[in-house]
């Protein structure tokens, strides 16, 4: 069977807790409220394009543990084709985000079975079987296979790293040479400073053919061959941001697959994202096609 995208990436639990303060050191503050809910850079991903239409499959890791049993029932609801390697005595990945009303956080990544991501086998037929492939995070090892069969097979490969690139204190080889077959590079401007502190530019001689910069309230910037352009976001009321750019991916690359321009694939994962934001938690409120398609109609 013919698939639209394959997500080689995580599975994580979010937590997020409403508190009235950010606190200093050695200092404490009031939780207000909690909540739980499914995430991970790879899942929210693959859940926003199933719901947008694609047909989706995942490739992941899983613990042992019963959040991942959990999980994995939920995303096969979805009826995303799922393949997943199991580990025994790992615990399953967890994002705790604290943040006050005025939208003020920190948060706090405990990789968990993430860390076996770069174990992760790479099935060259499921590559080929896919119109569109996208990895998120720096799981640079993995990312390299994946990229280097998309190559082979000339598949549109979007390549998201995530925060991962803060632990660069040094560009790695390895990023270089899995730049050379992405077709898309996606970060958010803070991810780009810090990379430009490092040495990295926005140069097509890297490989990719787009560089986009998501910059949260202020839209995306788009740089492309021929193509430079400030794209503004969709209007709404920001509940929680913290799913915004899994969606933004999502709805890219639905775009991408279905003809639409670079500039209107833009405004269109700017629309999908804008749903994303209007409710706690990264999966709870992601739109389908034909509701994104209204949004972006009113750009």
């Amino acid at each position: 069977m013919t698939l639209d995208l394959t997500v080689f990436g995580d599975i994580c639990i979010d937590y997020f807790y409403e508190v009235n303060k950010l606190p200093g050191k050695d200092e404490s503050a009031e939780i207000t409220r909690i909540h739980r809910y499914y995430g991970g850079m790879g899942a929210n991903t693959a859940v926003t394009a199933k719901k947008l239409g694609l047909k989706t499959a995942m490739v992941s890791v899983i613990s042992s543990d019963n959040d991942a049993s959990e999980y994995v029932k939920y995303i096969r609801k979805h009826r995303i084709d799922l393949f997943i390697e199991g580990r025994i005595s790992e615990y399953t990945t967890h994002s705790m985000f604290f943040k006050k009303s005025d939208g003020d956080f920190f948060s706090f990544f405990h990789r968990g079975i993430a860390e076996k991501m770069n174990d992760v086998k790479v099935d060259a037929d499921l590559v080929k079987r896919s119109k569109a492939v996208f990895m998120p995070r720096t799981y640079l090892n993995l990312q390299r296979r994946v990229a280097s069969k998309c190559r082979a097979k000339k598949k549109f490969l979007v390549y998201n790293p995530g925060y991962g690139v803060f632990k660069f204190n040094r560009i790695p080889e390895e990023f270089y040479r899995i730049l050379k077959s992405v077709n898309v590079l996606v970060m958010n401007y803070h991810e780009l400073v810090h990379l430009r502190e490092l040495g990295f530019e926005l140069n097509f001689r890297y490989g990719p053919d787009a560089f986009l910069v998501t910059k949260g309230s202020r839209g995306c910037s788009i740089y492309a061959r021929g193509v430079y352009e400030d794209v503004p976001v969709s209007k709404t009321k920001v509940v929680d941001p913290a799913g915004a750019g899994d969606a933004f991916n999502a709805g890219f690359i639905a775009a991408q697959l279905k003809g639409y321009s670079i500039v209107d694939s833009v405004k269109i994962a700017n629309s999908t994202a804008s749903f994303a934001v209007e409710r706690w938690g990264c999966q709870t409120n992601l739109p389908s096609w034909e509701q994104v398609m209204e949004r972006f109609e009113e750009v």
